[in-house]
């Protein structure tokens, strides 16, 4: 038999006496595992929804309040999207904010007759 290095040698050596068997309780192995997991899992769940609040929460810091009353308040008016725009554009003209228009019905009426 040539072996080609010690290495070589030492593997063969520990194959002839036998294979190593590793001895680990069934319950030690199936309840450490079943925690584990379930730790694994609430972790992971934790900080996905804890990611999406945050995300949500940055979104809406982003906006102005003012357009959010803005979008709020045509909902509840029934405003299409179409009248919003007029709107808008009216509120830019006169350089106020769209808001301050919908809440103030005779402005809407002074700038959409005149």
């Amino acid at each position: 038999m040539n072996l080609g290095s010690t290495t070589d040698w030492i593997v063969v050596t520990i194959a002839q006496v036998g294979p190593t068997e590793l001895f680990v309780p069934e319950s030690a192995a199936a309840d450490s595992s079943g925690i584990a997991r379930w730790v694994l899992w609430g972790v992971a769940f934790a900080l996905i929804l804890i990611s999406a609040v945050w995300i949500r929460g940055m979104s809406q810091q982003r906006v102005d309040s003012r357009e959010l009353a803005f979008r709020s308040l045509s909902r509840k008016l029934g405003l299409s999207k179409k009248e919003a725009s007029a709107l808008r554009a009216i509120a830019e003209r006169d350089g106020v904010h769209p808001v301050g228009l919908l809440m103030s019905p005779s402005a809407v009426r002074a700038n959409l007759s005149g």
